[in-house]
């Protein structure tokens, strides 16, 4: 059956977010015995070996030596790569992987305010005042400290989300210039390295036993989960408009929560409920063109894995 480009990328779109859905979960579950930096760079280093046997496939290895794509290559190493990975994976430590997944939509609201309002790249409408209200609204519904206190690890992420709309920026210059796959080939080699690097001063260094007690699941997060489903993203995007594909891919949290549920026994609390709504909401109003306004703000928006 032949698929026209629109529906291809519908169609990556739905797988990435079907796979993305899984990262809170597996990420968790690699935790019974390793710590989250070790996780962190143990999962990217096995990337970092499926970018290579990519590039290798498509003949880009001389894509590396492109020096006009080294600084912007650099800076979204460390800010997605090295920072927002590094507090994702210390954030799943704090938090469920439920509300990690919901909170994770505030990256939506960063990109709207960093790139639309800050950046002056669009029109300020009142649907977009009402969205990025919403969110907020969920958001803080979800940080309200619980019987337990403040979940650091929400915080954490909606950190995370706020960081990522700059390394949007950086990621889409240097992939004017070489492809998605060398571009996260050098970025899952920094960021592995820099992971590692604090796992020896932070942690205590995993034994040879505790990883492969993990193997499984450091597997499904490098090669499936920060190596297949970030190509499919890219893809993707290149296909659909990314308003639309952040649209589609906000279904993602429904099935974390869904796998929380049937793998971690995670029960889906009113809060959570209460707080993805709204977000939900916010979502739809933020990433919706409306008639007459520029979008050139919304085209660096979304997942920046």
């Amino acid at each position: 059956m032949h698929l026209s480009p629109a529906r291809k990328g519908e169609l990556f779109i739905f797988t990435e977010a079907f796979l993305w859905s899984f990262f809170p979960v597996v990420t968790l579950l690699s935790y019974g015995t390793l710590m989250p930096l070790s996780s962190a760079a143990i999962s990217t280093f096995i990337s970092s070996l499926f970018f290579a046997l990519v590039l290798t496939i498509r003949k880009r290895w001389h894509e590396i030596l492109e020096q006009s794509a080294w600084m912007d290559i650099l800076l979204t190493s460390v800010l997605i790569g090295v920072i927002f990975y590094g507090l994702l994976f210390t954030a799943l430590r704090f938090t469920t992987a439920g509300n990690a997944a919901i909170m994770g939509q505030m990256e939506v609201f960063f990109s709207f305010l960093i790139l639309g309002v800050f950046l002056k790249h669009e029109r300020i409408t009142l649907p977009h005042l009402l969205g990025g209200a919403a969110m907020v609204l969920g958001a803080m519904l979800i940080l309200l400290p619980q019987g337990s206190g403040w979940h650091v690890g929400d915080l954490l992420v909606m950190l995370a989300t706020a960081i990522a709309p700059l390394g949007n920026v950086f990621t889409q210059r240097a992939r004017r210039i070489v492809s998605a796959e060398t571009i996260l080939f050098v970025r899952s080699i920094i960021s592995g390295l820099c992971f590692f690097l604090l796992s020896v001063f932070m942690e205590s260094l995993p034994s040879f036993d505790a990883a492969i007690s993990s193997a499984m699941f450091l597997f499904l997060n490098g090669f499936l989960l920060l190596g297949f489903s970030k190509i499919l993203w890219i893809e993707a995007t290149n296909l659909i408009p990314i308003t639309k594909a952040i649209s589609l891919a906000s279904i993602g949290p429904f099935f974390t929560l869904l796998f929380a549920y049937l793998l971690l026994h995670e029960q889906m609390t009113p809060i959570q409920a209460l707080g993805f709504l709204p977000i939900f909401i916010g979502v739809l109003l933020l990433t919706r063109k409306f008639p007459g306004e520029k979008t050139e703000s919304m085209k660096i928006l979304g997942d920046p894995h």
